[in-house]
């Protein structure tokens, strides 16, 4: 599986994220993969936070839907594109105020040319997950005869 790429180096998990370019814009970073799941972290800056301190929906919004693909891509067994067809976030509560944001999503099902995500948002640590205080459902899209955005032959060996 995929997955194996990048838990194989730090280097080959900031590579994966700097290639989406809103990631990296954003400061995502990638702190665990394993088969069909992922940990993301977004760093907390203020210039991304809402009126109460806490990070904007929209970040923590397209930290889920990356942590939503990255998961996918580690379902995989050979790269392929693919892309958000829907994607459902729902906020139980705010983030807390200063805190960085981790997305821990899971690939559900892989169906077809479709892939089933669902995971949560929370501001615990690497390690130990706080409180989620926003939940994520979706479903991405697999493109049939694509070239994928990440050519592992350019990325390196798997």
């Amino acid at each position: 599986m995929l997955y194996r790429y990048l838990e194989s180096s730090a280097e080959h998990r900031r590579d994966y994220i700097t290639r989406i370019p809103h990631s990296a814009a954003l400061g995502m970073d990638m702190v665990e993969v394993a088969a069909g799941r992922c940990v993301l972290r977004l760093p907390f800056q203020q210039s991304l936070a809402d009126g109460h301190g806490g990070l904007a929906g929209g970040a923590v919004s397209a930290l889920l839907d990356n942590a939503g693909g990255v998961a996918v891509f580690c379902s995989l067994e050979r790269a392929t594109d693919f892309s958000t067809l829907s994607l459902r976030v729902e906020f139980i509560t705010a983030p807390a105020a200063g805190r960085d944001v981790f997305a821990r999503v899971e690939c559900l099902r892989l169906e077809g040319r479709q892939a089933h995500i669902r995971g949560v948002a929370d501001c615990g640590d690497a390690e130990q997950p706080g409180p989620p205080f926003a939940t994520v459902s979706g479903v991405f899209f697999l493109k049939p005869h694509s070239q994928p955005l990440h050519d592992l032959e350019t990325l390196g060996n798997v």
